[in-house]
Protein backbone atom coordinates (compact mmCIF):
# COMPACT_ATOMS: atom_id res chain seq x y z
CA UNK A 1 0.00 0.00 0.00
CA UNK A 2 0.93 3.26 -0.67
CA UNK A 3 1.41 6.08 2.17
CA UNK A 4 -1.27 8.36 3.15
CA UNK A 5 1.55 11.39 3.87
CA UNK A 6 0.48 14.08 0.96
CA UNK A 7 2.49 14.04 -2.16
CA UNK A 8 4.55 10.58 -0.81
CA UNK A 9 4.81 7.83 -2.84
CA UNK A 10 6.64 5.31 -1.07
CA UNK A 11 5.32 2.34 0.72
CA UNK A 12 3.50 1.42 3.71
CA UNK A 13 5.80 0.40 6.89
CA UNK A 14 4.59 -2.43 9.03
CA UNK A 15 1.13 -2.09 9.70
CA UNK A 16 1.15 1.63 9.79
CA UNK A 17 -0.74 3.50 7.24
CA UNK A 18 2.53 5.39 6.52
CA UNK A 19 5.65 4.84 5.26
CA UNK A 20 8.55 4.59 7.36
CA UNK A 21 9.83 7.82 7.39
CA UNK A 22 6.49 9.51 7.83
CA UNK A 23 5.69 7.12 10.95
CA UNK A 24 8.65 8.13 12.31
CA UNK A 25 7.77 11.82 12.43
CA UNK A 26 4.19 11.13 13.29
CA UNK A 27 5.76 9.68 16.51
CA UNK A 28 8.44 11.83 17.28
CA UNK A 29 6.98 15.34 15.77
CA UNK A 30 3.03 14.58 16.55
CA UNK A 31 2.26 14.86 12.62
CA UNK A 32 3.69 12.55 10.08
CA UNK A 33 4.14 15.81 7.88
CA UNK A 34 5.78 18.22 10.97
CA UNK A 35 8.90 19.18 10.94
CA UNK A 36 11.31 19.64 13.98
CA UNK A 37 11.80 23.22 15.00
CA UNK A 38 15.45 23.48 15.72
CA UNK A 39 17.36 25.91 18.14
CA UNK A 40 18.28 28.09 15.11
CA UNK A 41 15.20 28.69 14.29
CA UNK A 42 13.81 28.85 17.54
CA UNK A 43 16.26 31.46 18.64
CA UNK A 44 14.61 34.90 17.26
CA UNK A 45 11.51 34.36 18.61
CA UNK A 46 13.49 33.42 22.47
CA UNK A 47 15.56 36.85 21.69
CA UNK A 48 11.69 38.60 21.74
CA UNK A 49 11.03 37.23 24.59
CA UNK A 50 14.38 38.56 26.19
CA UNK A 51 14.24 42.02 24.65
CA UNK A 52 10.99 42.19 26.20
CA UNK A 53 11.88 41.47 29.73
CA UNK A 54 14.54 44.22 29.25
CA UNK A 55 12.47 46.74 28.12
CA UNK A 56 10.09 46.06 31.31
CA UNK A 57 12.92 44.42 34.22
CA UNK A 58 10.39 45.49 36.93
CA UNK A 59 7.17 43.66 35.86
CA UNK A 60 5.55 40.93 38.07
CA UNK A 61 5.40 39.03 35.62
CA UNK A 62 8.30 37.38 35.11
CA UNK A 63 8.19 36.30 38.50
CA UNK A 64 4.81 35.23 38.68
CA UNK A 65 6.04 32.85 35.64
CA UNK A 66 8.61 31.88 37.91
CA UNK A 67 6.09 30.51 40.67
CA UNK A 68 4.30 28.52 37.49
CA UNK A 69 7.18 26.80 36.71
CA UNK A 70 7.99 25.94 40.09
CA UNK A 71 4.38 24.85 40.63
CA UNK A 72 5.00 22.52 37.42
CA UNK A 73 7.91 21.32 39.20
CA UNK A 74 6.57 20.73 42.51
CA UNK A 75 3.53 18.28 40.69
CA UNK A 76 5.73 16.44 38.75
CA UNK A 77 7.67 15.77 42.58
CA UNK A 78 4.57 14.81 44.14
CA UNK A 79 3.53 12.49 41.71
CA UNK A 80 6.97 10.69 41.60
CA UNK A 81 6.73 11.01 45.64
CA UNK A 82 3.69 9.02 44.85
CA UNK A 83 5.10 6.03 42.85
CA UNK A 84 7.77 5.74 45.39
CA UNK A 85 5.53 5.06 48.36
CA UNK A 86 4.36 2.52 46.11
CA UNK A 87 0.45 4.23 45.59
CA UNK A 88 -1.09 3.61 42.54
CA UNK A 89 -0.80 5.44 39.82
CA UNK A 90 -0.60 6.12 35.88
CA UNK A 91 3.43 4.86 34.01
CA UNK A 92 2.26 7.58 31.70
CA UNK A 93 1.90 10.34 34.23
CA UNK A 94 5.44 9.10 36.61
CA UNK A 95 7.46 9.21 32.84
CA UNK A 96 5.99 12.88 32.09
CA UNK A 97 6.79 13.60 35.76
CA UNK A 98 10.16 12.41 35.51
CA UNK A 99 11.42 14.21 32.31
CA UNK A 100 9.68 17.20 33.68
CA UNK A 101 12.09 16.89 36.94
CA UNK A 102 14.75 16.08 35.13
CA UNK A 103 14.48 19.48 33.23
CA UNK A 104 14.05 21.27 36.31
CA UNK A 105 17.38 20.02 37.71
CA UNK A 106 19.73 20.83 35.36
CA UNK A 107 18.11 24.31 33.42
CA UNK A 108 17.40 27.77 35.28
CA UNK A 109 13.72 28.37 35.15
CA UNK A 110 13.98 31.63 33.31
CA UNK A 111 15.45 29.27 30.12
CA UNK A 112 12.96 27.31 29.98
CA UNK A 113 10.01 29.96 30.52
CA UNK A 114 12.08 32.20 27.89
CA UNK A 115 12.37 29.00 24.79
CA UNK A 116 8.15 28.19 25.80
CA UNK A 117 6.86 31.32 25.44
CA UNK A 118 9.33 31.71 22.15
CA UNK A 119 7.54 28.94 20.93
CA UNK A 120 4.33 30.44 20.98
CA UNK A 121 5.24 33.29 19.55
CA UNK A 122 6.48 31.52 16.18
CA UNK A 123 3.16 29.85 16.76
CA UNK A 124 1.34 33.08 16.35
CA UNK A 125 3.46 34.33 14.00
CA UNK A 126 3.81 31.42 11.80
CA UNK A 127 0.86 29.08 12.44
CA UNK A 128 1.62 26.95 9.18
CA UNK A 129 4.52 26.38 10.51
CA UNK A 130 2.87 23.68 12.73
CA UNK A 131 0.47 20.81 10.85
CA UNK A 132 -2.08 20.79 14.00
CA UNK A 133 -2.21 21.15 17.70
CA UNK A 134 -0.15 17.79 18.65
CA UNK A 135 2.32 18.68 16.35
CA UNK A 136 2.55 22.09 18.28
CA UNK A 137 2.84 20.26 21.61
CA UNK A 138 5.48 17.85 20.73
CA UNK A 139 7.65 20.75 19.76
CA UNK A 140 6.93 22.63 22.79
CA UNK A 141 8.23 19.20 24.75
CA UNK A 142 11.08 18.55 22.12
CA UNK A 143 12.88 22.16 22.56
CA UNK A 144 12.36 22.28 26.40
CA UNK A 145 13.68 18.79 27.06
CA UNK A 146 16.95 19.51 24.09
CA UNK A 147 17.62 22.23 26.94
CA UNK A 148 19.32 19.80 28.88
CA UNK A 149 22.06 17.34 27.53
CA UNK A 150 20.69 14.42 29.45
CA UNK A 151 18.27 14.09 27.18
CA UNK A 152 20.30 13.48 24.05
CA UNK A 153 23.37 11.18 23.36
CA UNK A 154 26.21 11.27 21.27
CA UNK A 155 27.63 9.12 18.60
CA UNK A 156 30.59 9.18 16.16
CA UNK A 157 29.88 9.86 12.08
CA UNK A 158 32.56 7.88 10.54
CA UNK A 159 31.40 10.00 7.10
CA UNK A 160 31.93 13.61 8.40
CA UNK A 161 34.75 12.38 10.75
CA UNK A 162 33.18 13.91 14.15
CA UNK A 163 30.53 13.33 17.10
CA UNK A 164 26.93 13.81 16.47
CA UNK A 165 24.40 14.53 19.17
CA UNK A 166 20.70 12.35 18.98
CA UNK A 167 18.13 13.44 20.77
CA UNK A 168 16.38 10.57 22.96
CA UNK A 169 12.97 9.95 22.31
CA UNK A 170 9.69 9.39 24.69
CA UNK A 171 6.78 7.47 23.83
CA UNK A 172 3.89 9.93 22.47
CA UNK A 173 1.66 9.84 25.23
CA UNK A 174 4.28 10.46 27.51
CA UNK A 175 4.97 13.75 25.58
CA UNK A 176 1.24 14.90 25.60
CA UNK A 177 1.33 14.10 29.11
CA UNK A 178 4.31 17.20 29.25
CA UNK A 179 2.44 19.42 27.33
CA UNK A 180 -0.26 20.00 29.51
CA UNK A 181 1.11 21.34 32.16
CA UNK A 182 3.60 23.71 30.17
CA UNK A 183 0.43 25.15 28.18
CA UNK A 184 -1.14 25.59 31.54
CA UNK A 185 1.69 27.59 33.09
CA UNK A 186 2.83 29.56 29.75
CA UNK A 187 0.42 29.36 27.38
CA UNK A 188 -1.58 32.65 28.01
CA UNK A 189 1.55 34.61 28.74
CA UNK A 190 2.62 33.58 25.18
CA UNK A 191 -0.47 34.24 23.50
CA UNK A 192 -0.55 37.63 25.01
CA UNK A 193 3.71 38.49 24.60
CA UNK A 194 2.77 36.92 20.82
CA UNK A 195 -0.22 40.05 20.67
CA UNK A 196 2.19 42.77 21.55
CA UNK A 197 4.59 41.53 19.09
CA UNK A 198 1.82 41.97 16.48
CA UNK A 199 0.70 45.25 17.89
CA UNK A 200 4.36 46.77 18.00
CA UNK A 201 4.69 45.23 13.84
CA UNK A 202 1.42 46.92 12.92
CA UNK A 203 2.29 50.40 14.90
CA UNK A 204 6.08 50.04 12.78
CA UNK A 205 4.24 49.33 9.50
CA UNK A 206 1.76 52.59 9.95
CA UNK A 207 4.71 54.91 11.00
CA UNK A 208 6.40 53.65 8.04
CA UNK A 209 2.97 54.59 5.70
CA UNK A 210 2.84 57.72 7.32
CA UNK A 211 6.27 58.24 6.84
CA UNK A 212 6.05 57.80 2.97
CA UNK A 213 3.33 59.69 2.49
CA UNK A 214 4.70 62.75 4.28
CA UNK A 215 7.96 62.28 2.24
CA UNK A 216 5.50 61.99 -1.08
CA UNK A 217 4.02 65.45 -0.40
CA UNK A 218 7.27 66.73 0.36
CA UNK A 219 7.72 70.01 -2.34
Amino acid sequence: MQCRAPGCLAATYGYSTYCQNHKQKLRRHGAPTQDGITVHELRPYVTLVETRKAKNPTSEAWAILVARWDVVQDNARATLQRFAEGRAGNRVERLAAHHLVKVGQSVEPWVVIKTALGLFILQEQQPARFTNDAAFDFQLVRRVRGLTDSNAGAYWDHNEQRSKRVYRDIPPRVIQAMAHPLKAAFGTAGLMLAAKERQDIAKASDERRRLTTALEVLQ
